[in-house]
């Protein structure tokens, strides 16, 4: 262990520091992290073992002596970084927050701070600063790492430093100012892919995957309080994935070999899936010293000849190698996530600030498709135009009409090239989950508000009572029920709204148990139709469903029915897109089931009571590709989500005189709150990476109102036949529906 203080500056000699007359000087402390804005985080991620926040602040500290060994934490100050040459003698930095790393320790160990760029506007990270009065200023270098989440290319991005009130650290003094120190390039200043894929391998191998060269993103400008890059140009690069930095949904798949048995470090990189090139492509796995040895270990894992690799660097990977890859342990399909991310360092000198706290501010650029969007998923559809249309590797011979479209877009007034921004994503895709959540809900609301349960108080049946009047086979019921409806669904932030129409028709019976129970089956089939608004294209759905119920009277005056069901289904969609139209078909499936409880008191002619009820709805598509609009067409992924909604309201029964025909009025009002969180489902252009979209659920509340009857039409012996019918109605600021339906129920 090393003890003692060693100081350095070459900004004025350590005699005169002590001796001069101090400026309030500030340094980073364990509590630096004040908090982040904007569109984007700090990653912490727990498989290097950061810890929240993310990252932490080191001053004056050493691990690695002159000759390179690494030794306990001891103290050595130094305060100004220009004149160093190395990283290895920086004794502060902003890292990540990884316990028992320090500014000099390894490479690979882990050391950059890992933020993801979120969106289109500004992320922002605040710190504070702790005042010291012995130093005139402290330069911090800062190991990071920038990924794009954005949803689009990033053309380039800046690094400001603003005060806390949001001025730019330029217009202030410096010795009163966070600045960056430009002086220090020796160490590090700028923005670049990662070694392991283009450069000299890094920690992660011995050479670039793609490229020995690395390749960094343009200085455009460098100012003390402003860095700001621009494009890709390393020629290995561009020629493969254009010049601006990839999102995150558009890296391409990588084929990746366990080459240690290590799960603790990355596994190595063989192939990647080039789309434009014709698929599993080699890139370089060594130094040409090194390349006999490396393909044999390969060739070994596989269980082949080295000569059946048939590699070379940029060369397809052969049919019956790749097949070998997929069925061996070792090896596994995933992302090449390294090019979405781009190292970043540069060196702050922190001054004296008034209220202590600045903030590091990143701004992301885009293409100017992308720039003028209004609405995220204009932002997001933008993006993966842009991508078609600049990428390389994507282009599978539509690149050129994507970029004339891209030019008519730019062309167009600000609402047209909104409006066809939408059309080329499936911008009513909520409508699937709708459709079904009509079809379910009616087939509950056939059970539980529709269909007469057998009464001891009313001649006719009553929602609450016993089994002491229907007779078919020892108390069984049959029943037939139709119905239909309309429902409207307002324009979301991601979706636009549409207008669903249904039919619907069950048949089932209920067999009649002692003390007030019972249960049954349905049988139904449904078919609907979703139009979206301004003519975007429409949605036809089809179901066949079966559910089991059953009923309990509990006490004098309550009730409780529950109903379990599934449906299966089919789904054929039209699109407009651009002039054309694009058809989908696809298939799916959907869970559904209620629970209610009632407890009514009777006043003469007239029953009421307090109503409850809690409904799940869980529905899954399957994924499809669209057909009939060439490059418009889309890979739509699978949609998987559910639903709950709880209910609380008044139910109420009124028996008309008998000269009325034994006809009972019902009505019900009711509360209904839904909780059907958006799902995220992929889809993109054909044959290309597509992007995650939000498809918003059926949420928020609304009001339910229904009103009906219940009339004996033929009750003679032992055959008893009910008539029913009702509106059942849905009130809210975003969703309005209205349904009818009519019933037969028998007995003989």
């Amino acid at each position: 262990m090393k003890s003692g203080k060693f100081y350095f500056s070459t900004v004025a000699p350590t005699a005169l520091l002590l001796t001069c007359a101090p400026l309030l000087a500030d340094t980073l402390g364990d509590d630096f992290f004040v908090g982040t804005y904007g569109n984007g985080l700090i990653f912490a991620d727990p498989d290097e073992g950061v810890e929240e926040p993310g990252m932490k602040a080191i001053t004056f500290t050493r691990t690695r002596e002159d000759d390179g060994t690494f030794v306990d934490p001891y103290e050595v100050i130094i305060t100004d970084f220009t004149g160093l040459t190395s990283r290895g003698e920086v004794t502060n930095c902003l890292m990540a927050s990884t316990p028992g790393v320090y500014c000099d320790s390894a490479e690979g160990s882990g050391k950059r701070i890992k933020t993801q760029i979120t969106g289109r506007d500004p992320f922002g990270i605040t710190m504070r600063t702790t005042a010291s009065d012995e130093y005139p200023s402290v330069d911090y270098f800062t190991f990071a790492k920038t990924s794009n989440y954005t949803g689009a290319r990033m053309t380039g991005f800046s690094v400001e430093l603003i005060d806390e009130n949001g001025t730019s650290m330029g217009e202030l003094t410096p010795e009163n100012a966070v600045l960056f120190n430009l002086d220090a390039t020796a160490i590090g200043l700028g923005s670049k892919m990662p070694e392991g894929l283009f450069g000299e391998g890094g920690h992660e191998g011995e050479i670039g995957f793609f490229s020995d060269t690395s390749a960094g993103l343009t200085k455009v400008s460098l100012t003390e309080d402003a860095l700001i890059f621009g494009a890709l140009t390393n020629p290995d690069f561009t020629t493969r994935f254009g010049e601006a930095l990839l999102d995150n949904t558009m890296t391409p798949d990588g084929l990746f070999w366990d080459d240690n048995g290590d799960p603790s470090d990355e596994s190595a990189l063989v192939a990647w899936n080039n789309l434009a090139g014709g698929g599993w492509t080699y890139g370089t796995l060594a130094l040409p010293a090194n390349e006999s040895a490396r393909l044999a270990e390969l060739a070994d894992a596989l269980g082949v000849d080295v000569a059946d690799l048939d590699y070379a660097p940029g060369a397809l990977v052969p049919d019956d190698i790749v097949a070998a890859v997929e069925a061996n342990g070792l090896f596994e399909t995933a992302e090449i996530e390294d090019i979405r991310n781009a190292n970043l360092n540069f060196t702050m000198t922190v001054g004296s600030l008034d209220g202590g706290e600045f903030t590091l501010l990143v701004t992301p650029s885009f293409a100017p498709i992308v720039e003028q969007t209004t609405t995220p998923y204009q932002f997001k559809v933008a993006g993966h135009l842009d991508a078609a249309a600049n990428v390389p590797y994507m282009d599978l011979g539509n690149a050129a009409a994507y970029q004339t479209a891209i030019s008519d877009l730019l062309a167009m007034s600000e609402d047209d090239r909104a409006a066809s921004l939408e059309e080329m994503g499936f911008s009513f895709l909520p409508a699937y989950s709708s459709l079904t959540f009509d079809f379910s809900r009616n087939q509950i609301n056939t059970i539980t508000g529709v269909l007469p349960q057998t009464g001891d108080t009313w001649v006719v049946m009553s929602s609450a009572g016993a089994a002491s009047s229907w007779g078919l086979g020892e108390d069984t019921n049959w029943l037939l029920n139709v119905g239909g409806g309309q429902s409207s669904f307002d324009t979301t932030l991601y979706n636009i709204g549409y207008d669903t129409e249904f039919t619907v028709f069950s048949v089932g019976a209920e067999k009649q148990l002692d003390n007030g129970r019972s249960f049954g089956v349905l049988i139904g089939s449904a078919q609907g139709t979703a139009d979206a608004y301004d003519a975007r294209g429409s949605i036809d759905a089809d179901a066949l469903s079966i559910a089991a119920f059953g009923r309990a009277k509990v006490g004098d005056q309550g009730m409780i029915q529950g109903v379990i069901g599934y449906q299966n289904l089919s789904f054929d969609s039209i699109r407009s897109v651009m002039g054309q139209t694009a058809t989908g078909s696809t298939d799916g499936s959907q869970i559904f089931a209620a629970l209610k409880g009632e407890y009514m008191q009777s006043r003469g002619n007239l029953r009421f009571g307090p109503m409850a009820s809690v409904e799940y709805y869980n529905l899954s598509v399957d994924a499809f590709t669209e057909t009939g609009a060439g490059i418009w067409n889309l890979d739509v992924g699978e949609q998987s989500g559910s639903m709950l909604l709880g209910s609380m309201g008044v139910r109420g029964e009124y028996m008309l005189p008998q000269g009325a025909g034994n006809t009972m009025l019902t009505g019900s009002l009711a509360f209904t709150l839904a909780d059907g969180g958006d799902m995220m489902v992929e889809s993109g252009f054909a044959g290309l990476p597509g992007a995650l979209h939000p498809v918003s659920g059926v949420d928020g509340s609304w009001v339910d109102v229904q009103v009906g009857f219940e009339s004996v039409l033929v009750d003679q012996g032992t055959t008893r036949t009910t008539f029913t019918g009702g509106y059942f109605g849905s009130f809210g600021s975003d969703y309005e529906s209205h349904k009818i339906q009519l019933g037969l129920n028998a007995s003989f």
